[in-house]
């Protein structure tokens, strides 16, 4: 995956998304009648029709900053237009409620509401800035309104007091449940770019293994090549017979570097299948996949020991590369039916891809061997099986080994159709 690519989000960050989204929109909604619950005692006047339609307008606001806040940490500025609305509504309401007489500290819920998106969108400490000057406004407001109205509407003291302390607590809540809500979904969010990073990273890693095990045997063969065409250049025309002995041992040194080519691309110099398995297990594992292994294949020859783990490694990477799993299984046993069987299966499965080439190489070598590689797709469960047989018809002769390492059995058949029609499932 490119860093550019944007990756299909996880189940459990599609439900993380979700339930920010019913949070913060009950948060507004309960705000936003509570705000205008508490103004219903009071008389019917075009300063309450003006509080209510302020309220109304920053409930709206309020609701379209949600989207906003689902973002990245940093991707919405905090002068976004809507978040300028929703202060400018929420933070009117409050300074009309505040003139004598004092119209109660209800209408603040938004206005608290609102200095905690905009916590939600800036860093570092403007977040406790923010967050303390929206408390020290509503407070201040509120101890102004209070000693400014007329004695006969501040309430007496005893219970309305209590019955202010609790608004007032209340309103303190309301300003850090934004902050909290987008606080537990950006650690989800890091945590999936984290998971995301480390597959990328184990890929990356199998690529560069197999890369250096390629320069580590080409490298050689390549400068001898060209030392020896050099020497047999200058031979040439003095002593004819030392030069076709060089070009004879460049045609040797070509052959045996095609060979090695061969051996790296087939079973990464015949690394066993057991190491193959627990080597796939721990490069899924590394990426945050819980892989369940499992090998018991007596008796296996080396020939089909290196097909299973090429299968070994094209399933690993394709789990890694086009999926978002987090439970995967390797199983490598010999079945009653005389066959060796590798069965791997993943959850997630990524969407149908067309033109893949992975599987269907694999189907071309297992093919050499008399074998077969089905795919089967059962909801999000992705499941590739390969089948060898023990007989000895899954030996090939040189033909069909010279054929399959090119990419195609001799016979010029596949007989495991299946992962070209299944391969857009990985």
């Amino acid at each position: 995956m490119s860093h550019t690519e944007q990756a299909a989000p996880t189940a459990d960050l599609r439900m993380m998304r979700r339930s920010t989204v019913l949070t913060l929109g009950l948060v507004v909604l309960v705000g936003g009648f509570v705000q205008l619950l508490l103004g219903v005692d009071l008389p019917l006047t075009p300063r309450m029709i003006v509080l209510a339609a302020l309220t109304l307008a920053a409930v709206a606001g309020a609701l379209a900053t949600i989207p906003l806040l689902l973002r990245g940490s940093g991707e919405a500025a905090p002068t976004h237009p809507i978040v300028l609305a929703l202060l400018g509504t929420s933070g009117a309401a409050w300074l009309l409620a505040v003139p004598a007489p004092f119209a109660g500290w209800g209408w603040a819920f938004l206005f608290a509401l609102a200095g905690g998106v905009l916590g939600c969108l800036v860093t570092g400490w403007w977040k406790a800035a923010v967050v303390l000057g929206t408390n020290a406004v509503i407070v201040g407001g509120g101890v102004i309104g209070i000693l400014t109205s007329p004695p006969a509407v501040v309430a007496p003291a005893g219970a309305d007091d209590t019955a202010d302390l609790i608004v007032l607590g209340t309103l303190a809540l309301f300003t850090l449940m934004p902050l909290s809500a987008v606080w537990a979904l950006q650690v989800v969010l890091r945590l999936e770019h984290a998971r995301q990073t480390s597959a990328e990273l184990a890929v990356a890693k199998e690529r560069l293994r197999f890369a250096t095990d390629l320069h580590d045997i080409q490298g050689h063969n390549l400068q001898v090549i060209a030392l020896k065409s050099e020497l047999a250049e200058r031979l040439l025309a003095a002593r004819p017979e030392q030069a076709a002995r060089e070009i004879a041992d460049i045609r040797v040194i070509a052959q045996a570097a095609l060979d090695d080519t061969r051996a790296v691309v087939n079973d990464y110099r015949t690394v066993t299948v057991a190491v193959e398995v627990r080597n796939a297990a721990a490069v899924l594992r590394s990426a945050g996949i819980r892989c369940e292994a499992r090998i018991d294949t007596p008796g296996m020859p080396t020939t089909i020991g290196a097909v299973f783990a090429v299968a070994i490694r094209e399933a690993a990477t394709n789990v890694l590369r086009h999926s978002r799993a987090t439970e995967a299984t390797i199983e490598l046993v010999l079945a009653d039916a005389g066959e060796y069987r590798l069965t791997v299966s993943n959850n997630a499965a990524g969407a149908e891809r067309l033109g893949g080439t992975g599987l269907s190489g694999l189907a071309h070598r297992v093919a050499a061997q008399n074998g077969t590689v089905v795919t089967t797709r059962t909801d999000d469960i992705f499941t590739l099986v390969v089948r060898v047989p023990t007989t000895d018809a899954a030996d090939p002769n040189p033909a069909q080994v010279g054929a399959a390492d090119d990419g195609m059995p001799a016979d010029g058949r596949v007989r495991a159709s299946a992962p070209t029609r299944r391969e857009a499932g990985r």
